[in-house]
């Protein structure tokens, strides 16, 4: 059922050259300490390729509560069957093509386990099996299975109880939350009390690793998955952690996020050590922050930010490649006033750009259906207006929240039957090439360039126009391209850049949306403002000699005054970059001699320079 790890998941997800981007800001000013990557100056590692596959479809299946699974707490082993029957059919039937089984609600297992005990949501008791020796997670994985689906175990890393001091209560003896009260905090949050394993002390850390670990060396899973629940507050009673664990940090809300950080990279390594094509991914909820408190952050205004409210710095888990999906939350509709679902999405699909990782976007499908005219979430349509921006937006995925809320309504039912009917993505992803120029049309499949935008294609450095042309002609703006070769550095010389401010070295590219591209550019060295004294002009066409001068400096070139001439007679400055540009392969003059150095660059052209530079990086 595994995905093979291929060069093509380091690749870019987003449209080449499109200007359809959110908004980039610069450099964090003020209130909290900025996440570390914003001022992360020295180059980073290329992230490891993703095991997380295009075009998935999954629906979540929560079992705290009883939600989803078992409809109630039992022993029968023929009821877990053909409880588990059920929802794996009706996932296929309705067109996914993965399951996220809750297999750790609170603190407890889905399965026989050395670290957890019983699940009370399973059999009603922690110290009570599931009769006859059942393993309910290895019915779930061989029937899933078997019926084409991928099963991805999601786990909740440090929750205790849902039912405050009674349930805390009824835990068994051998739970770790009875073995080390040392590592519990209770929590009351908007009056409701609960107990949680403190995410600060490392051996707490160490039980949620070694949880994930058991998972992956006992069953055939597809992924292990979390979701968003770190640090429940921010009155969170860790004192006395910090006290011992916090040396090094100016300030409570950087530790927790580092001890966050700290589990998303070591659950990152060691599961991949164990199986490098398990896909592991996380799924906060949808807003990382506000643009007024971290200048990279949306356009939003809905004061929860899970950098702040859950110490969870998803944007870091991503440029760094810790996940190999994330999957945000984004449960308000299109138009929300502070909580607009395509401006967050968009800034997703600006956020995972160039790194490597899939977005999958986490659907509100509880919220979907409604009765009153006047609510948002009316009939279908919200609902579907978001599958179709995910889709004109090139999202890899998405999960729906959850199984029931799709199952008992056949309204939703036939939607999902109906639009995944439609949508590339069952099965095992094609390994052969030469698939992406076979979606686009004749003309396109016969340019002359075709084999360079159809190598990046399939390597998804490119998805081309929503309606299956490339428009190879097109011309490519300045801002655009500079933003295709911030985002495929990690291709071109294994460097990661971050986005910087780039308006007080070029005034008319502050507060733009390519403004952190561009600066982060300029600091690099790859892009000179002194090129560009009337100003950078985004929307203009760049050029032949400026596309070579921006690549070859990414290479690792620079210009040291020794080529005084060349043989294009067209040329009349920038001698060592056409010269080495030509050396390198990058760009060919002309058939009549001519290098052209002021004629701008069509899409076509872009894609062979860009491919072929690629090229000589590795």
């Amino acid at each position: 059922m595994r995905l093979h790890r291929r060069l093509a998941a380091l690749a870019l997800a987003g449209l080449l050259f499109t200007t359809a981007l959110a908004g980039c800001a610069p450099a964090p000013k003020g209130g909290d300490t900025p996440p570390e990557e914003s001022a992360q100056a020295a180059p980073q590692k290329v992230n490891a390729p993703s095991a997380a596959r295009d075009g998935f479809r999954a629906v979540w299946v929560a079992t705290v509560y009883n939600l989803d699974y078992p409809d109630k707490a039992t022993t029968d082993v023929a009821a877990l069957k053909a409880q588990a029957d059920d929802i794996l059919e009706n996932s296929a039937e309705m067109g996914m093509n993965a399951v996220i089984l809750q297999v750790r609600p609170s603190c407890d297992a889905l399965y026989p386990s050395e670290l957890f005990p019983w699940s009370s949501y399973l059999t009603g008791d922690q110290n009570t099996a599931p009769a006859g020796g059942f393993d309910p997670m290895a019915y779930w994985v061989e029937k899933a299975h078997a019926l084409g689906l991928e099963l991805h175990a999601w786990v909740n890393p440090f929750r205790v109880t849902k039912g405050g001091q009674a349930e805390y209560d009824g835990l068994a003896d051998s739970n770790p939350a009875r073995q080390h009260p040392e590592w519990v905090v209770r929590h009351t949050e908007n009056n409701v009390e609960n107990f949680y394993l403190n995410p600060g002390i490392p051996e707490v850390r160490e039980l949620v690793i070694q949880g994930a670990e058991e998972l992956v060396r006992n069953y055939d899973i597809d992924g292990i998955h979390l979701d968003d629940y770190f640090y429940p507050g921010k009155t969170f009673a860790d004192e006395a952690a910090y006290a011992q664990y916090g040396g090094g940090f100016s300030n409570l809300g950087d530790w927790r996020r580092s001890n966050v950080n700290l589990l998303i990279q070591e659950l990152d390594q060691r599961l991949h050590a164990i199986d490098p094509e398990l896909s592991f991914g996380v799924s906060p909820s949808g807003v990382w922050a506000d643009k007024s408190h971290q200048s990279a952050g949306s356009t939003t205004t809905g004061n929860y930010e899970s950098y702040y409210a859950a110490y969870a710095d998803s944007r870091k888990w991503v440029q760094e490649g810790w996940v190999d999906y994330i999957c945000p939350q984004i449960y308000w509709p299109i138009g929300h006033a502070k909580l607009d679902y395509e401006t967050i999405a968009r800034w997703w699909t600006d956020t995972v750009e160039g790194t490597g990782v899939k977005l999958y976007i986490g659907m509100a499908d509880y919220q979907a259906d409604k009765d009153d005219p006047e609510d948002p979430w009316y009939g279908l349509d919200a609902i579907k207006a978001q599958l179709k921006l995910n889709r004109e937006l090139g999202v890899a995925g998405e999960a729906h929240f959850r199984y029931k809320f799709l199952a008992v309504n056949s309204h939703m039912r036939d939607l999902y039957i109906d639009w995944y009917a439609q949508t590339p993505g069952g099965g095992e992803e094609p390994e052969v090439s030469g698939s992406f120029l076979s979606r686009l049309s004749e003309a396109d499949r016969n340019h002359w360039a075709a084999a360079y935008y159809g190598k990046l294609g399939d390597m998804g450095v490119v998805t081309g126009y929503p309606d299956g042309t490339y428009r190879p002609y097109e011309s490519v703006e300045r801002s655009s391209m500079a933003a295709l070769v911030y985002r495929a550095m990690p291709l071109i010389n294994g460097v990661t850049l971050s986005e910087r401010a780039g308006g007080d070295l070029l005034p008319d590219v502050a507060d733009t949306w390519a403004e952190g591209y561009i600066g982060a550019l300029c600091a690099a060295g790859y892009l000179d403002a002194a090129d560009y004294p009337d100003g950078f002009g985004q929307e203009q066409p760049m050029t032949r000699l400026e596309v070579v001068k921006l690549l070859v400096r990414a290479l690792g070139y620079a210009d040291d005054g020794s080529v005084t001439a060349t043989r294009f007679p067209d040329v009349t400055e920038d001698y060592y970059y056409v010269a080495k540009g030509e050396a390198l392969g990058i760009i060919e003059g002309t058939p009549e001699g001519l290098f052209l150095p002021s004629d701008g660059v069509d899409r076509g052209s872009a894609a062979a320079m860009l491919s072929r530079a690629m090229e000589i990086g590795r």
